[in-house]
């Protein structure tokens, strides 16, 4: 028995109906989740040059809230279902007026990890080059983790720093006015309340 071939507008009629299958799974499938940069701002004023490097808080007063207000926006932005990272962070000191101002980008993670904490420590005054990320006060890399660890039950969570902030100072660590200041600033994950989407 010979098998008769499909007429042209039967050829036609099966092409176009997979074309238009392919177009309607084209506009419905699930797109990548995209964001615009998100600016998080603030200021404080200071009573000494202790306070004015407290972006969050210092000798339980809190006094800027940064860590606050960076960590309720990025928790934010990941429960839309993007993981989120802070990228930049900007500080402007003044010790004559005794103000800070502060601002942070945060983007879309670039390592695919959901860096939804954020923090930063820090030291003024003589001595603040070596004091502000030392061992001896408990302000190095690996003991941040491990007290990020241990605050947030997360045993796994990763540390990045983001930027290492120096105010009146040198990167010798020489002090070149008031207030001489340098902070930390780092970000957090935490992947069993927040695993990467």
């Amino acid at each position: 028995m010979k098998i008769k071939p499909p007429s042209t507008k039967t050829l036609t009629y099966l092409i176009g109906s997979a074309v238009v299958v392919g177009l309607i799974i084209y506009l419905f499938r699930k797109k990548p989740k995209t964001m615009d940069p998100v600016f998080v701002e603030g200021e404080y004023t200071a009573k000494n040059c202790d306070e004015l490097h407290a972006f969050e808080s210092t000798h339980g007063r809190t006094i800027g809230g940064m860590n606050t207000k960076v960590n309720a926006e990025l928790e934010k932005i990941y429960q839309t279902g993007i993981n989120p990272q802070v990228t930049e962070v900007d500080v402007t000191m003044d010790p004559q007026a005794m103000k800070v101002k502060w601002k942070v980008k945060i983007e879309q993670s670039k390592d695919g990890q959901a860096w939804v904490g954020f923090t930063s420590r820090g030291s003024s005054g003589a001595g603040a080059f070596v004091r502000a990320n030392g061992k001896s006060v408990g302000q190095d890399f690996d003991t941040i983790q491990s007290k990020v660890r241990t605050a947030k039950s997360e045993p796994n969570a990763q540390l990045k720093l983001v930027k290492d902030f120096l105010f009146n100072l040198t990167d010798k660590g020489v002090a070149t006015g008031k207030c001489p200041t340098r902070q930390l600033f780092y970000v957090y994950t935490r992947p069993i309340k927040f695993p990467q989407h």
